[in-house]
């Protein structure tokens, strides 16, 4: 049975059910009909983890109250309700008193269930992000979400995967025959008209022709201006979904996030914000080092900047393959320290490492998913997707999970300060059981963090150190200086060298994971809907063609009768779907098939060809 909740404990919020599911009148005690409004959610917690739970609640609402919320929706969004019909009103009923019988009223519980589908059917009000602050607080409050939340049923949902959906990567254009040979046609023809307007032009065209082919290219130009209109409305819906997801996965942090509708520290400039981080730094006793470029996985460059501070290794490697002298330059007389040339090429080669680093990252979260299950107290199948999702740039984001993972492979203990509206300060420490994969001992960073906004939708995070350490003794300053003369370069030996820790961690992982995977309580249920979600996926990526998609499932199937090697499986999915799909693929397969040993056999062919990619990357 789930604790009793409230709703500032609910951590993300997946889905929403309104509908009409009864209605009654009495005579001696009410003036109208009242219909039964029934709310169902599909949320998460944080005492929970990632489990999903389901709240039900009911509420009496007259027909009054339905029109006043018609008006009150025409009202806010005009153009959105434009081709919205009203609730009918049925005058001549209400006039003869024959809207109180039952019959009529189980017809109007019919039209009021229209209505509310067909309001829910429309994204751009965003009625139903009860916990967005920049969504409107109508059907909110309509609904008594937050009364109703806490007084309501909570059950936690016997099928966790259910509405599971998959998406292998998309591939770039020219992977696959159809869209190669579209592009390469629409290349060709543009070619063609070109030339043929040149040898039109230089014949010399009639002026009707010029003015047909003017009118051609207006209707273009403004087909193409509501294209551009279009996508634009579709990427400020996809920002306040990022951000409404953001700001939930950051109260799962525990910070003190602001609930109130519309508030300004959710629209504030960059520049504000930045300022009011280094300011509440500086309060605290630190200074702010270095600041990343603006943009995505901004923790990631702040960890490499401070893990090359003790070996600059591949600050080296890089400026001796690029060819950038590494030649001390003369200072500047205003007292510069580096040239702008020097910046944008530091700059080039932390975004290189920075995505190495995110492979290494999502592969390593990916070989100790079980233990991340347990910790997070989600299901692997959901940790899966995201860490696949931050591995393929589908999420520019370094989350709650990210973070907890970063410290662990790198054994790192990170002062995470954020700018909610307490100033909140946590440490961030290593799981327990996890070996890291870099050697040298434990670091402290310090990250300043700024909470997502509509301009910096995804957070920001910067690098801060202490500003005064003069309360060290000479005797100490001359110890610490000896030991990180010794021992400075072996805290961080590179890239290359964190590769190679991880093809040793996946060697030594791989039996303990084999037997936890064969050992794992198969789920009928889960791998019925999985199953589902994969053939959906398979299907999408292959574009509905019957051919490839049966092809798939024969290959399967061979596998699952034990007809052909785990390797030769592994071989077709890589040829059909690429090294990252195949991946992909066989990460959610495991949950699928029901023979223990044929995962543990497609675990250890999945395992050892990364490891056998990672040996070519790496030099030796």
């Amino acid at each position: 049975m789930p604790p009793r909740l409230a709703v500032r404990d609910v951590t993300a919020l997946l889905q929403v059910r309104v509908s009409v599911a009864g209605a009654q009148f009495d005579a001696s005690v009410m003036e109208h009909p009242e219909f039964l409004l029934a709310t169902a959610v599909v949320f998460q917690c944080a005492q929970l983890g990632g489990t999903q739970l389901q709240a039900r609640w009911r509420v009496w609402r007259s027909f009054p109250e339905f029109q006043g919320l018609d008006s009150q929706l025409r009202r806010a969004f005009p153009q959105e309700m434009r081709h919205q019909t009203s609730p009918p009103r049925h005058r001549r009923r209400t006039f003869l008193k024959m809207h109180r019988g039952p019959k009529f009223l189980a017809a109007r519980c019919a039209e009021l269930n229209a209505y509310l589908e067909k309001l829910l059917q429309q994204p751009r009000m965003r009625l139903t992000r009860f916990l967005d602050p920049c969504a409107p607080l109508l059907l909110r409050c309509f609904c008594d979400f937050d009364a109703g939340f806490e007084a309501g049923d909570v059950s936690i949902r016997p099928n966790q995967l259910d509405r599971c959906v998959l998406s292998l990567q998309p591939r770039e254009d020219g992977g696959d025959g159809s869209n190669g040979a579209s592009k390469r046609f629409r290349k060709d023809t543009a070619r063609t008209v070109a030339s043929s307007d040149e040898i039109a032009m230089n014949e010399g065209e009639n002026r009707q022709e010029e003015d047909g082919a003017t009118l051609v290219e207006d209707q273009q130009r403004l087909s193409e201006s509501q294209r551009r209109r279009v996508k634009r409305r579709r990427s400020a819906d996809s920002t306040l979904d990022a951000l409404q997801s953001n700001l939930l996965d950051d109260r799962a942090r525990n910070l003190a996030m602001c609930l109130k509708y519309e508030c300004a520290c959710r629209v504030s400039p960059f520049r504000v914000t930045h300022s009011k981080m280094t300011r509440m730094l500086r309060l605290r006793g630190f200074k702010q080092t270095y600041a990343p470029p603006e943009g995505a996985l901004t923790a990631l460059y702040c960890v490499l900047f401070k893990l090359q501070q003790f070996n600059d290794l591949d600050k080296r490697l890089y400026d001796a393959l690029t060819g950038f002298p590494t030649a001390p330059t003369k200072p500047q007389e205003d007292g510069g320290s580096e040239r702008p040339d020097a910046l944008a090429n530091n700059q080039l080669q932390l975004s290189v490492s920075v995505e190495l680093l995110r492979q290494t990252l999502g592969n390593y979260g990916l070989l100790h998913v079980n233990a991340l299950e347990r910790h997070f107290r989600t299901s692997a199948v959901d940790l899966k997707r995201k860490l696949h999702e931050f591995k393929a740039r589908r999420q520019l984001r370094v989350g709650a999970l990210e973070l907890v993972l970063l410290a662990t492979m790198l054994d790192l203990s990170i002062l995470l300060i954020s700018n909610d509206h307490e100033g909140s300060e946590q440490l961030i420490q290593p799981l327990s059981g996890l070996r890291p994969i870099r050697q040298g001992g434990r670091i402290d960073l310090t990250l300043g963090y700024i909470l997502p906004t509509l301009v910096c939708v995804n957070g920001f995070y910067l690098l801060a150190e202490q500003k005064d350490r003069d309360s060290l003794g000479d005797d100490d300053e001359q110890e610490q200086a000896l030991l990180s003369e010794q021992q400075r370069r072996r805290m961080w030996l590179g890239v290359d060298e964190m590769d190679r820790c991880f093809m040793g961690e996946i060697e030594r992982t791989l039996q303990d994971e084999s037997q936890a995977v064969a050992a794992l309580a198969f789920d009928f249920d889960a791998a019925e809907t999985l199953n589902t979600a994969i053939l959906d996926a398979v299907w999408d990526d292959c574009q509905h063609n019957p051919n490839l998609f049966y092809l798939f499932q024969r290959q399967a199937r061979q596998f699952g009768k034990a007809r052909t090697t785990a390797r030769f499986f592994l071989q077709y999915l890589e040829v059909a779907f690429g090294l990252e799909g195949a991946a992909y693929l066989v990460d959610f397969l495991l949950h699928v098939l029901p023979e223990q040993d044929l995962r543990k056999q497609l675990l250890s062919a999945r395992w050892m060809r990364l490891h056998g990619q990672l040996a070519k990357r790496v030099s030796p």
